[in-house]
């Protein structure tokens, strides 16, 4: 018996019919419904169904409607009903549920692995000079209001101007900009819009001009690998992907600039941009222990500040990650990259 119980809709009411279906021939079928019959080519059917715990549905040109109680009869000849039959049974098999459960998880690590930024770095490398000036300036502002006027003395300024200018600015001089540590406290930093910014805390813990240039060449190879933007935009990796697949990108530029302060840089960045200082250096016949030993104090004078703040018999483990009022806090593995610096120093010793 090749007739089959289904349910279907006329297309005119939503009203479903309790109904049959029969073969005509290798191209029709007969469907018998409400004491009416309605002939139909399998050319005009559309399989919608098939998925899951959803039983098969076709839908017709003039509307109508047929649900099939279980799976499609053999003697059905629609078009890929073989390949939704396949796909139908595989969907149900827990080997590859749990196939698809690992493949999905695998496919998210590597988005967010490699893909978003590998995203983050062309979206950087290709954004307008006019619209990275732009976010920028926007970011110097969100800087100024954490920081204050500087209080290092204008021959001061010039002085370590001058020594950027003749040492790291290597044709391609970014604005070097001075001001009050305030709610970022020791710090430095790059900005797209082509900007560093040295905050007075640290011009005063440095020991030796080496340092500070040290610290300024650090920061101009941020600049020049665009780190800083590319950072923020993998913190907004999503709104990357939104980009992509959209085109709008108003959601990005109305919080990048907040991103753009508050990004810490990944090891990768930090090593690119330690490495072009410590060449920097070397070109300048400076030793890149300098770079080493300020970072070192750095860190040990921002433990010793968090110390003191730390409240009284609360332990280090105790004591959440707050506030952004530390250099390092933002530039992470201090350690390891002062031993890589010192590495770097004794193979060019060894080299010359």
């Amino acid at each position: 018996m090749q007739e089959q119980n289904i349910t279907f809709y006329d297309g005119q009411i939503s009203k479903p019919y309790p109904a049959t279906i029969a073969p005509i021939d290798r191209e029709t079928v007969l469907i018998c419904y409400n004491q009416q019959q309605r002939r139909y080519y399998y050319a005009d059917m559309q399989l919608i169904g098939a998925l899951g715990q959803i039983q098969p549905v076709i839908e017709l040109k003039d509307d109508a409607r047929i649900e099939f109680p279980q799976a499609l009869p053999d003697w059905f000849e629609l078009n890929k009903k073989h390949v939704q039959h396949s796909i139908w049974k595989l969907e149900r098999s827990p080997s590859l549920i749990l196939f698809s459960v690992v493949f999905v998880a695998a496919f998210i690590f590597a988005i967010l692995r490699w893909g978003i930024p590998s995203a983050a770095h062309y979206v950087a490398m290709q954004l307008p000079a006019d619209t990275i000036y732009k976010l920028g300036d926007e970011a110097q502002e969100q800087v100024f209001k954490l920081t204050g006027p500087s209080t290092v003395p204008l021959a001061r300024q010039k002085q370590i101007m001058q020594s950027y200018q003749d040492l790291v600015a290597n044709g391609q001089p970014a604005k070097v900009l001075f001001r009050a540590g305030g709610q970022i406290g020791t710090n430095a930093l790059a900005l797209p819009n082509n900007t560093i910014i040295l905050t007075d805390e640290l011009v005063n813990l440095a020991k030796d001009d080496h340092e500070i240039i040290g610290v300024l060449a650090h920061e101009q190879g941020h600049l020049v690998e665009r780190h800083s933007l590319q950072q923020a935009l993998s913190s907004l990796g999503f709104s990357v992907l939104l980009i992509a697949v959209t085109g709008d990108s108003s959601a990005l530029f109305t919080t990048l600039p907040v991103a753009l302060v508050g990004a810490s840089y990944s090891r990768n960045f930090e090593s690119d941009a330690d490495l072009y200082a410590m060449q920097v250096l070397d070109k300048n016949h400076i030793s890149s222990l300098h770079l080493a030993n300020f970072l070192a104090r750095m860190e040990d004078d921002a433990r010793a500040e968090e110390e003191e703040k730390r409240p009284q018999g609360k332990s280090e483990e105790e004591e959440e990650d707050g506030g952004i009022g530390s250099f390092f806090q933002s530039h992470p593995a201090t350690q390891e990259r002062i031993a890589a610096i010192r590495q770097f120093n004794q193979q060019q010793r060894l080299s010359n």
